[in-house]
């Protein structure tokens, strides 16, 4: 038995070095499989007595619960090895097709380069003068622990690098988590752990804010951490312990961290644990008498709880109030504006209650339905998703993309607390459960992502001349970079360049990118440098997000007789600003 959901926690795997026309078809069979499982399963329960008997011969095979550990880490070494390969296929994939635009990947790289020299959180994107902070646009100083990647990785490859190696990491440690609360809580092999292990690895929602390339992915990463260590002191009061100042600062360390990785976590904690900390507190009055609670509160875990909920709140009043009003913003963030702002009508949309109903049964199914069983936590999980229902953003009513990533710490640790509950689950349901999951995770297109794309995204012609400038126009900066660092001081000068939005990857790092648009601002951005450029080619832009339009009459706008066009490409143009 323990050898079946072994093989079926490879499926992803599977899929990571797999054909994509092989996905949808391979997992509708693996659906189907587990389908069948459940008829034969639930047709053998109907003698209870032949079915306990059976689930716990199956179960208790000693050879089983010994082998188990190894067929663990087996499992996870084969996600981390299909996992890197297929990341860097993906990675490449999205560089050949020019697909890394620079209001996301170029935006955060240029944010975490900043965080690694020492500038704070200084953004050329994501700020109307250029120089801006990136914390006005999303307060997530938690950011700062992708920076490394940043600098240590060359040629703008460190946020992929960093992004899928947290996916990664993440991914083991929630599932070490989980075999550690296994084998704790019984001495035979447990059904909940087998059905969290395969779902764990076939997690499609995780995979997509790994794939995504965004920084939401320390949300989950650094959440791990908070509810680990919330557990460990839930475990040191339940078993009476008063003094656990340790566990205590690192649950207080971990709770600031998690809640610094974006502006809006602080809701979604307060949210899900809402529902835990009523009943928990129902619960103290029914057990306690009047007299005897003032005794009792340090020992119940519904008072740290409080605890949680007040510094969540005191950390949202600083950075929705105080921190713009340091800040001198001329407004306060508008979390509710943010939901409710509105796309270009091309973009997909949920319109319909009952394909809502549909992606939030999706959700649970994807966390294994057992938090069902645990109704303050699927109340929780429940008043988080309705953030997704009312948004008219949609990928935030999709959860789409990153935008997973409000729910699956709360998903994940739903599971944990369910493995470490006495609810009991039968082998059937296991089975249906999967069947479910499998079936979801085909009917995704984009699960995973095809790496070694055929598709087209621009006029291949355009493309590939585009792609022969590059080399040209890189070496024209950096020829005009030497020529003025020689002529001037004898030392490297910063060099500032204005980029095409699919262009920016490619320029060289040695300069400070500003997206195009940020022309505007040129005077005050140029003011303390003599090397200040324009690269862009027209030709190669999307009709939808940047029409050659849009690209042409933003440099017309800015472009006076202060411009010289010093080379032209191909496609690609380079302008010189001479002050």
């Amino acid at each position: 038995m323990v050898y079946l959901f072994f093989l079926f926690s490879l499926v992803t795997s599977f899929l990571f070095v797999s054909p994509k026309h092989f996905h949808a078809p391979f997992q509708k069979g693996v659906s189907l499989f587990f389908l069948l499982l459940f008829v034969y399963s639930y047709w053998k329960q109907k003698s209870k007595f032949q079915s306990i008997v059976s689930i716990q011969k199956v179960f208790s095979w000693q050879n089983q619960n010994k082998i188990l550990p190894y067929l663990v880490y087996l499992s996870g070494l084969c996600f981390i090895i299909t996992s890197s390969y297929h990341a860097y296929l993906l990675t490449q994939t999205f560089v050949d097709s020019f697909l890394f635009h620079d209001a996301d990947y170029i935006g955060i790289s240029d944010v975490l380069q900043s965080i690694a020299e020492g500038n704070w959180f200084e953004s050329h994107y994501y700020s109307d003068s250029g120089n801006g902070s990136y914390l006005n646009h999303h307060f997530a100083p938690g950011m700062f622990f992708l920076s490394p990647f940043v600098q240590w990785i060359p040629n703008r490859y460190g946020l992929a690098v960093g992004v899928f190696f947290c996916y990664q990491l993440t991914t083991i440690l929630w599932l070490a988590w989980a075999y550690q609360v296994s084998i704790k809580s019984k001495s035979n092999v447990d059904l909940k752990f087998l059905l969290i292990w395969v779902i764990l690895t076939n997690q499609m929602y995780l995979y997509r804010i790994g794939s995504s390339y965004h920084f939401e992915i320390l949300v989950v990463f650094i959440g791990f951490f908070f509810f680990y260590n919330w557990e460990r002191c839930k475990t040191l009061i339940a078993e009476g312990e008063t003094k656990f100042t340790k566990h205590l600062f690192l649950l207080g360390l971990f709770l600031i961290l998690f809640l610094s990785q974006k502006e809006d976590i602080g809701f979604y904690l307060c949210l899900f644990f809402l529902p835990v900390f009523l009943v928990s507190l129902i619960d103290f009055v029914r057990n306690h008498s009047l007299k005897g609670i003032l005794d009792a509160l340090k020992n119940r875990d519904g008072f740290l709880i409080l605890g949680i909920l007040f510094t969540t709140v005191l950390y949202l009043g600083f950075v929705f109030f105080v921190f713009p009003f340091l800040n001198g913003s001329d407004s306060i963030f508008g979390w509710t504006h943010v939901l409710r702002q509105g796309y270009h009508s091309s973009f997909k949309q949920v319109t319909s209650v009952s394909k809502s109903i549909q992606i939030y049964l999706e959700v649970l199914i994807s966390g294994g339905l057992g938090m069902i069983q645990l109704i303050p936590e699927l109340l929780g999980i429940s008043l988080i998703y309705l953030t997704h229902l009312v948004s008219t953003r949609p990928w935030h009513h999709e959860m789409y993309s990153y935008y997973s990533y409000s729910l699956l710490p709360f998903l994940l640790y739903s599971g944990i607390v369910w493995l470490k509950s006495k609810k009991e689950i039968s082998l059937p349901i296991v089975y249906l459960i999967l069947a479910c999951l499998f079936w979801k995770n085909s009917m995704d297109q984009n699960f995973p992502l095809e790496a070694q794309s055929k598709q087209n995204w621009y006029d291949p012609k355009v493309q590939n001349e585009v792609r022969e400038d590059l080399p040209y126009a890189n070496g024209i900066l950096q020829t005009e970079a030497g020529k003025v660092s020689s002529n001037i001081t004898n030392q490297s000068i910063e060099q500032i360049v204005f980029s095409q939005y699919n262009l920016s990857f490619f320029i060289t790092e040695k300069v400070k990118l500003y997206p195009l648009e940020k022309l505007q601002n040129k005077k005050e951005i140029c003011d303390q440098t003599t090397l200040c450029y324009v690269v862009m080619a027209p030709e190669l832009t999307d009709t939808i997000l940047w029409p050659k339009q849009r690209i042409l009459e933003t440099f017309a706008e800015s472009k006076t007789l202060e411009y010289q066009k010093i080379w032209q490409g191909k496609q690609i143009e380079v302008w010189k600003l001479t002050q």
